[in-house]
């Protein structure tokens, strides 16, 4: 996912690796993926190998010298597929990376996301169907409800698995909308000048009432420009 997450926010702008990482952390990500500082730049320098993406100048902050990259169209081709390799994939535990994508989907066109979700729901459709009919043949009244419980739960995984990519199959139009509301907060707002302490535990309220205001962007347009002052001069603060 740390690819695709890369490519999605440079092809929204060239930016350094440091506003990718604050942008994770301000968005709460950190603490449910296993995605890594460390990670990201690993990343930047394994796509700026492959041509995916390339240095656009350097900017220096006191001693530090900061790399602004940006994507290329080998890139922009890469992302499609990476997007497309993470709709395919299984979500196998609440901490999935996938959940990320939810605001990515509009990179994709519409008929090859719709396309994509089709394919992994007939998949994940041929899956339960092959774990209810061994569990049928598994188990017994004699089973111990451990055995039970394993079947059960992998069913339930593969059936809610099911119903995530329907959701998002049957209103692909809202989630298209949602990526495009979310490319324009990436754009209006630099999120390397925010301080570390935000994304602390400390301060849960603040992450909460700055969340509510990207709701409330994205779900009421007319207040849009209203609510995004407030969420930059609530940025502003941190």
């Amino acid at each position: 996912m740390i690819r695709a997450l890369i490519l999605y926010y440079l092809s929204i702008k060239p930016t350094h690796g440091y506003e990718i990482q604050k942008f994770i952390q301000v968005s709460g990500a950190d603490t449910w993926t296993k995605i890594q500082s460390g990670s990201i730049y690993y990343a930047l320098a394994k796509l700026e190998k492959e041509a995916c993406i390339q240095t656009l100048r350097e900017e220096r902050t006191g001693s530090r010298v900061r790399k602004i990259y940006e994507i290329t169209e080998t890139g922009q081709k890469e992302l499609v597929h990476e997007l497309k390799q993470e709709l395919s994939k299984p979500i196998v535990s609440a901490d999935a990376d996938k959940f990320l994508i939810g605001s990515m989907l509009n990179e994709l066109p519409k008929d090859v996301l719709q396309h994509a979700l089709r394919s992994h729901i007939t998949e994940l459709q041929e899956k339960k169907a092959f774990w209810e009919k061994w569990k049928q043949a598994k188990i017994s009244d004699k089973s111990l409800l451990a055995d039970k419980i394993s079947f059960d739960m992998t069913i339930d995984s593969l059936n809610y698995q099911i119903l995530w990519h329907e959701e998002i199959l049957n209103n692909t139009d809202s989630y298209i909308e949602v990526g495009i509301e979310m490319q324009n907060l990436i754009k209006s707002i630099d999120f390397s000048n925010i301080d570390d302490k935000y994304s602390s535990t400390t301060e849960l309220n603040e992450t909460v009432y700055i969340q509510e205001l990207r709701n409330e962007i994205i779900n009421n347009p007319a207040s849009a420009a209203e609510n995004l002052d407030k969420l930059i001069e609530e940025l502003k603060k941190k």
